[in-house]
């Protein structure tokens, strides 16, 4: 339950030495948990041993050791396929075992009081579904996966445990290095927004064809595993110029199983008085066999009602509140153990008041938002042979609508904006989607090629309309600097075609060396583009060992169209005028149309366009070499350095066409990023696991990109096109999190982050750009966090226990400034405000 908060002075921001030893004490602390004995001697024990079916140990096998459905231990399996498991206390137990590309598998096992080792013997079973992720071994030592393309994959129930608690995919992403979330609410990929992202669940897009962005996405406790690609070099992956995030749902296992995290409502405590609720996220996970052996269904059902609290803002005028129910079920019949169905359904509606609130954009100048989207997908997956086809259907629909807290004018101050939101917009979308794969494995005398092969093709629908009302700037006096009035808009539709067509082979050239080489075509009907995405990578085993592996690639790839940018012709044009000193005329009216250009002249050369307007295809050229070392089951170390290049970006320019005065969306934005990523996997006893990282990067870009104006709260004010640093870019970044158990039944899990200060643009009054935005003149203070989570587990009976958490927020109370005076026409130009104090927060779970 989230109870008290305490409140706190606001002190200034802690000196960077005073940041950097609490950071060291946190790990010091961390390390002492990791190296304090956990086992008495003359303890009774698990031994574990895990093979596969020729017999050969598997390492790396995640195993948990429950009791009354509640994990007590947790650990891998070392080069030699075993693992030790002391036992809490007597009674039974249940074992699971777990490993990418194999059936997940369960044992009961008894622990008496004396002081004897049961022994436990597991036989791994490839999992049909995952027979395309081919892990070659060059022996039985631990080592590393051989292939050009990994990803930052996270596991749903270690992050659970984290004090940032997230509900969804989405905001598990912030724990990936070279992965943030932005000033805005909304999750950078290497410095570029969601729309230049692919979000694929079971490998099926399930991003808003309307903005291209994530929308409210699966519950986490629905998820098996969360995969982050910022370079794929197989050609499976399409649609994204940035960033791939892959995400496999959860199966409803042998046994019934059921979770209630976050039963009861947090509440508000302000100048010490009860003034109602703050939250109320309860979370319901349940699942199991409906049919033995046949038939598996799994549920996962959040409602999430949530009164966020603004600190630039007094109370009460400062609660932007928003409600959801995010539904993902899942059915699973299995007709032999080589073809099963999978069907599931994702329902996720959500309503928010007073969007963006904050110092500058008070309640009344906010929009509302409120959106809904099903998902419904069937999958057949069929082993013939040597060959595994998997077919796939989803359909899909988006509904989204704005809305203003009433009709005023939008007036636009230096000092804060006033009267309502001057945009209204009612629009629905969907997507029909075909996929099929086939994968098929051949050995030869010179390696073993694993061939997939596919096709994709999807229709998208986007209807809707938008009107617009006036938008007054003023300078501090009051004095009128320019108005934009509107035209009215006009109702739109638009549908578009998407096809895919790719091949890639990953051949096993030697024991330590492994190629992949694909090649993915895409067309998109709207766009009148043809485009080809050659890419190819390697895997290198150096040592006879295995222990490291270099890793590289290179490919091309091309980001989809989203539909909201060929409806612009319809959007309201803009008539601005400018006004003198003394509110006389000095420029204007102005009407400029709303014009989508035709890209003409040279392009990219593996793209065929026809000439049309909107003949967009934004692309990006990248490549990565890494390197990975694994010491041992408990340390393993990834370095890695990435180049990404991108052309042909939609931004939107004011210019004069034809003499005429114009608002035109072009493909000629560029952006580049750059990323040397450290990280650090420590495991050093069961249940206990460290993840630093360290990224240091560089992300620049055209700031007119078309989401700024055409996304879900555009802005109003179209500023002059600048190369920059983008709003996302953050050189340099620290992140440490874990979780480590303590004596009787506890677990603490921190988290502390460092990073530069986010950029801003400096505007004056008239909402011009002063000096460069963005770039390093203009950054917050640095950030630096410092989160705590500590739980411990009750046994109610046999049949369930209760968790009880408390977590720590910003423990050392450091000043994170959230706003700041960008206006030079505000007296209070410059200064920084702001600031999350020190949070208590208890809540229980409930575990069946």
């Amino acid at each position: 339950m989230n109870a008290l908060r305490q409140r706190s002075r606001s002190i200034p921001s802690l000196k960077i030495m005073g940041s950097f030893f609490l950071l060291l004490g946190h790990i010091a602390f961390c390390t002492f948990v990791c190296l304090t004995p956990s086992v008495a001697q003359g303890q009774s024990a698990i031994l574990m041993m895990v093979h596969d079916e020729a017999g050969q140990p598997v390492s790396q096998v995640e195993a948990r050791l429950k009791r009354n459905g509640a994990d007590v231990r947790a650990g891998v399996t070392d080069d030699k396929g075993k693992l030790v498991f002391p036992c809490i206390a007597a009674g039974e137990y249940e074992l699971t075992v777990s490993k990418a590309g194999f059936e997940p598998l369960a044992q009961s096992v008894s622990c008496d009081s004396t002081a004897t080792t049961a022994e436990i013997e597991f036989t791994m079973i490839p999992k049909i579904e995952r027979v395309e992720k081919v892990e070659v071994q060059a022996s039985a030592s631990v080592e590393g996966e051989q292939t050009s393309s990994t990803a930052t994959t996270l596991n749903p129930q270690d992050v659970k445990s984290l004090p940032s608690r997230p509900a969804t995919v989405t905001d598990t992403l912030p724990l990936v290095p070279g992965v943030v979330r932005g000033p805005d609410g909304e999750i950078k990929i290497e410095g570029a927004g969601e729309h230049r992202s692919a979000l694929v669940v079971n490998s099926t897009d399930v991003t808003d064809p309307t903005t291209g962005r994530f929308g409210l996405s699966v519950p986490v406790d629905s998820v098996e595993s969360i995969d982050v690609y910022k370079t794929p070099f197989l050609a499976e992956y399409g649609r994204f110029t940035s960033g791939v995030v892959s995400v496999e749902t959860r199966r409803g296992g042998e046994k019934w199983h059921f979770e209630l995290n976050d039963p009861l409502p947090g509440v508000r405590i302000y100048s010490w008085h009860l003034r109602g609720l703050r939250d109320f996220t309860p979370r319901v996970t349940f699942g199991g066999p409906l049919l033995k052996n046949r038939l598996y269904f799994h549920e996962g059902l959040e409602y999430a009602l949530s009164k966020t609290p603004v600190r630039t803002l007094p109370f009460p005028y400062n609660i932007s509140k928003s409600e959801s129910v995010n539904s993902f079920s899942q059915f699973d019949y299995v007709f032999s153990p080589t073809h099963f169905l999978t069907g599931t359904y994702h329902l996720a509606p959500q309503h928010t008041n007073f969007v963006n609130l904050g110092f500058f954009s008070p309640q009344p100048v906010t929009p509302n938002f409120q959106a809904s989207s099903d998902v419904y997908t069937l999958a057949d997956h069929l082993a013939l042979g040597q060959n595994l086809l998997t077919s796939t259907v989803s359909v899909q629909s988006f509904d989204a609508s704005t809305g203003a807290q009433g009709n005023a004018a939008m007036v636009l101050m230096p000092t804060g904006d006033r009267g309502n939101y001057y945009l209204s917009r009612q629009q629905d979308a969907s997507r029909v989607e075909w996929l099929e794969a086939l994968v098929r494995s051949i050995p030869t005398p010179k390696g073993t090629h694993t061939l997939k092969f596919g096709t994709t093709v999807s229709r998208t629908n986007n209807n809707g309309d938008l009107a617009a009302r006036s938008v007054t700037i003023q300078d501090a006096a009051g004095r009128r600097l320019r108005q934009i009035d509107f035209t009215a808009g006009r109702p739109f539709h638009r549908t578009d075609v998407e096809t895919g067509v790719f091949g890639q082979d990953h051949w096993t050239v030697l024991r330590n060396l492994a190629l992949d080489f694909g090649v993915r075509t895409e067309s998109q009907d709207l766009s009148h583009s043809l485009r080809f995405a050659p890419r190819v990578g390697f895997a290198w085993q150096p040592f006879e060992k295995g222990t490291t592996v270099v890793r590289g690639g290179y490919g091309i790839y091309y980001d989809r169209v989203p539909l909201s940018v060929f409806s612009f012709g319809s959007y309201p044009e803009q008539i601005i005028t400018s006004y003198g000193p003394t509110g006389n005329v000095i420029d204007g009216p102005r009407r400029y149309i709303n014009m989508i250009e035709t890209v003409s002249g040279k392009r990219f050369m593996f793209v065929r366009a026809r000439t049309h307007p909107g003949n967009f295809a934004p692309y990006s050229t990248a490549w990565q070499i890494e390197a990975e070392h694994i010491f041992s089951p408990k340390v393993q170390v990834r370095v890695n350095y990435l180049v990404n290049q991108s052309g042909g970006i939609v931004v939107l320019n004011s210019q004069v066409v034809r003499k005429k005065d114009a608002l035109v969306l072009s493909g000629r934005g560029e952006s580049r990023y750059r990323q040397l990523e450290f990280t650090t996997v420590l495991t050093p006893r069961a249940g206990q696991k460290l993840f630093l990282s360290y990224v240091h990067s560089e992300a620049q870009g055209d700031l007119n990109d078309f989401s700024r104006y055409l996304g879900e709260f555009p802005s109003p004010v179209v500023q002059p096109n600048q190369f920059s640093a983008l709003p996302g870019d953050l050189p340099d970044r620290f992140l440490a999190w874990g979780f480590f158990p303590l004596p009787w039944k506890m677990q603490i899990a921190p988290i502390v982050e460092y990073h530069t200060g986010f950029a801003y643009a400096a505007v004056n009054a008239a909402r011009n750009y002063v000096g460069v935005p963005y770039s390093d003149r203009f950054r917050y203070p640095k950030f630096f966090s410092a989160d705590t989570r500590l739980s411990k587990d009750v046994k109610v009976n046999d049949k369930y226990s209760l968790r009880f958490s408390l977590s720590v927020l910003n423990t050392t109370n450091h000043f994170n400034a959230l706003d700041v005076h960008a206006n030079t026409g505000d007296p209070q130009y410059g200064l920084f405000f702001g600031n999350y104090q020190r949070l208590f927060r208890g809540d229980f779970d409930v575990l069946f």
